[in-house]
């Protein structure tokens, strides 16, 4: 049985239609996610299809995450008040649907 991957539920719709339309989709992982997801493992996704990690990548400060430019001020400040505030890294995840 393949441990599943938790995503919030306002968020299943948009990571969807990015798998559908590029293949591939990222995800930031804070506080206690961070080292629970590892490259290469598949996990199940709570809309039901499988999802294999590509690739992840630890940074120390939001200002290094990719895309930064392209994220909310609600992002940063979410991300920023589980890792950098709290001296935590966090990790930038790609993944995408097992074949």
């Amino acid at each position: 049985m393949l441990e599943k991957i938790t995503f919030p539920k306002h968020e299943y719709e948009s990571v969807q239609k990015w798998l559908d339309k590029q293949g591939f989709c990222y995800t930031t992982r804070v506080y206690k996610e961070v080292g629970k997801y590892k490259a290469g493992e598949s996990y199940l996704a709570p809309w039901g299809d499988v999802l294999i990690i590509d690739d992840v990548k630890t940074f120390s400060k939001i200002s290094e995450r990719p895309f930064y430019d392209e994220m909310s001020e609600a992002e940063k400040e979410e991300i920023r008040k589980y890792s950098e505030e709290m001296g935590l890294p966090y990790e930038f995840i790609r993944f995408s649907r097992k074949d």
